[in-house]
Order: structure tokens, then sequence, then C-alpha cells
């Protein structure tokens, strides 16, 4: 019994450190939070965007990744550079920026971490980011997971990420923005 308790005990912080796992087993976004995300104004103009790091041999820790799971019902994991040519842009129409927003703030993107998973199918988000608002510094996260499919397996080792899965990024990017303002309140 004891080595049951221990057994959990480290399952639980493998979990609870690991980005990966901590996506993996969140819940689902309910259809009420992803309609209040999808439905909220931001009205800002974002003057700039800081934090967008390339990466060529991906990592759990690289700043903006994409991770690619379950390979025909066996765990193949990979991990990607987030496929979006230019992120700058991505980020600013997915925080809805526009030149007249009447807030004007500067994004830092701490991390950026899209999962996909095959089965069961889904999409998974984690977004870290600071919002700088004349010099205060507001950190917001957002975690946005979709149950639908967010890669196809072209091969062995091989995945193509959905095109629907950088709704899912756009939703999270939105999220970490409006929980940022929510510490500002």
């Amino acid at each position: 019994m004891l080595m049951i308790r221990y057994a959990l005990l480290a399952t639980m912080i493998l979990v609870a450190g690991c980005t990966t796992n901590r996506l993996h087993f969140a819940s689902y976004s309910t259809e009420q939070g992803l309609s209040e995300i999808r439905n909220a104004t931001t009205d800002v103009e974002v003057t700039g965007v800081s934090g967008i790091e390339r990466c060529s041999d991906c990592t759990e820790q690289s700043k903006i990744v994409w991770h690619a799971a379950n390979y025909n019902g066996s765990l193949y994991e990979g991990y990607a550079m987030v496929p979006v040519r230019d992120l700058e842009n991505f980020i600013m129409s997915a925080l809805e920026s526009r030149p007249d927003g009447k807030t004007k703030a500067k994004i830092g993107i701490k991390q950026i971490f899209l999962k996909t998973w095959n089965k069961p199918e889904y999409s998974a988000c984690q977004v870290e980011m600071s919002v700088d608002i004349n010099g205060a510094i507001y950190i917001g996260t957002g975690v946005v997971k979709i149950d639908r499919p967010g890669q196809s397996l072209l091969g062995r080792n091989l995945a193509q990420l959905d095109p629907d899965a950088l709704d899912t990024l756009r939703l999270a990017l939105k999220s970490a923005y409006l929980n940022a303002l929510n510490q500002k309140s």
C-alpha cells in the first residue's frame, strides 16, 4: 500500500511539472468559456511583440513550440516550431489589435506551447505572456483544450499540423491577454 502511495505521489509530481502532461490531463474548454473568449473585446493597439524565438532543435522548454504526439497508439513525441511564418502579425491578429485601439500594449511572449494528440483527438495550447501598458507589466496565462483533431499523421515520426489547430492557438493567446488585463483590475 505504501508503494502505491509513493508511485501516485511521483506521478503527480511529474504531471504537475511538465507542460506536456498538464495539457494532456487538463479539462476540455467548455463551449461557454470558448464563446466568452471569442466575444470578449480587447480594444487594443499592440505596439510591439517581443520574445519570438525560433527553434530548430525544439524541446518542451523552447519558447514557441508545437508538440505532436501519439503515433498509432504508441507514444510518438515530436517537437517543432509552431508553423506560422509571421508570428508577430499572427499574435496581433489573435489579440484583435487595431491602430485606434484604446489600450496601447507591448506583448512579451514567455512561452507558447501548442500540443496535438491523436487518440483521443484534441488540440491544446498554453500561452504565457507579459503585457506592458504604460510601463506597468501584467502577466497572463491562457489554456485552451479543444476536443477535435489537431494533427494528421503522415507517416512514422511525421505529423502535420491541421489548420484548425491554429484557432486553438489564437484563443489561447487572447485568453492569456484577457487574463493579464484581469490582473490589472
